[in-house]
């Protein structure tokens, strides 16, 4: 009977393997795609880069300790004034603006609203110029009130930035100072504002210029543009500021930045100076965090990023948080429980603040 037996055919029963391959094979191709789309995702979003950047709260820096004065005494107090800072990121690739998205006191904005037209490295270099410019006013303003005499004059224009497609953009670089217009001498912003009234838009104008610090001048053309604002009046196309000279300084003061830039440390340099200068204690005691541009005459002006800075203030402990008027009710939307703020329009308002009992818990108002 076992002749009769048909015989056996080697492999004509699928092994249980490849029986599951195949009856999974549309699934697991499936799965194969999907896990690769989004492999290539991934990649493709981490080095996909925005042109987004994320602003979160910096540092809370003792001025005091950054500032060394020489050939006088000095009084460093136990309770510092300090300056306020943000961080500022590389532009963020897809990932990372996503999650920036959901940070707590993060804000998310395009790098346009920092460098404008210009590159990375030319936007340090800019804030580098202002924190230079910041420190040296500051000073100055800070030797004045102790008393000091220090004589000064305005000896030119700087220009800060030229507007985008404007005629200025493309002969004008940051840092260049405007000393002549068609051989007028210019020593000032009220020099420039004067020699502008007799122009028109449209007219070209010679600029006499000095250029990274040289001592030899150049000669540059300029289209004159029609005043946006509707005024009667002409504008070369650029944001400016007077370069005030200073005679030799009674004591000699140093300031290190370090990796800080820009002009926002003015009023805080300012404050430091005069606590580190006068016997005491300024602040009573108390943590003082200020931000605001300094001027010669003693001026503050506005600043970015307030918010950011307000934020930074609070989680570091400061009692009162100084700020400019301008500012104020952008700070004080970000704050919330004791810290107090106070907008101020000079130093001398600034210092009010500080001895008025603003930070001291006396019942009056938190923030004005």
């Amino acid at each position: 009977m076992s002749g009769n037996a048909s015989p056996e055919v080697a492999g004509s029963i699928p092994s249980a393997g490849a029986s599951w391959w195949r009856r999974n094979a549309a699934w697991l191709i499936l799965s194969g795609v999907v896990i690769l789309l989004l492999a290539v995702t991934s990649i493709v979003f981490a080095l996909w880069r925005t042109d987004q950047v994320a602003v979160r709260p910096g540092s809370v820096e003792d001025v005091a300790s950054r500032v060394t004065v020489s050939g006088v005494a000095v009084y460093p107090p136990d309770s510092q004034i300090a300056l306020v800072t943000v961080l500022v990121s590389q532009r963020l690739n897809i990932w990372q603006r996503i999650g920036a998205a959901f940070e707590s006191g993060v804000d998310i904005e395009p790098e346009r609203t920092f460098t404008g037209d210009a590159t990375r490295q030319e936007l340090r270099r800019l804030n580098d110029l202002r924190m230079e410019t910041s420190q040296h006013t500051a000073i100055v303003v800070a030797l004045e009130h102790l008393g000091y005499e220090i004589p000064r004059h305005a000896s030119g224009v700087i220009v800060v930035q030229a507007i985008s497609g404007s005629s200025a953009a493309e002969v004008l670089e940051r840092g260049d100072v405007i000393v002549g217009m068609d051989g007028v001498p210019v020593t000032g912003l009220e020099d420039l504002a004067d020699v502008l009234a007799t122009r028109r838009a449209g007219q070209v104008v010679n600029l006499r210029i000095e250029r990274d610090g040289g001592g030899a001048d150049e000669m540059v053309e300029v289209e004159l543009l029609a005043s946006s604002d509707g005024a009667d009046r002409v504008l070369i196309g650029i944001e400016a500021r007077e370069r005030t000279d200073v005679g030799d300084l009674p004591v000699d003061i140093d300031i290190d930045s370090g990796a800080i830039g820009g002009p926002s440390a003015g009023l805080a340099l300012a404050l430091g100076i005069i606590d580190l200068m006068t016997p005491g204690e300024l602040t009573d005691g108390h943590r003082v965090a200020a931000t605001g541009t300094i001027s010669f005459n003693g001026a503050v002006g506005a600043v970015g990023e307030v918010d950011q800075k307000a934020i930074a203030a609070q989680k570091a402990g400061v009692d009162l948080f100084l700020v400019p008027t301008a500012n104020l009710q952008d700070a004080l939307s970000h704050v919330s429980g004791d810290m107090r703020v106070v907008g101020v329009d000079s130093l001398q308002e600034a210092l009010e603040a500080i001895a008025g009992g603003y930070a001291l818990g006396d019942g009056r108002d938190r923030r004005r």
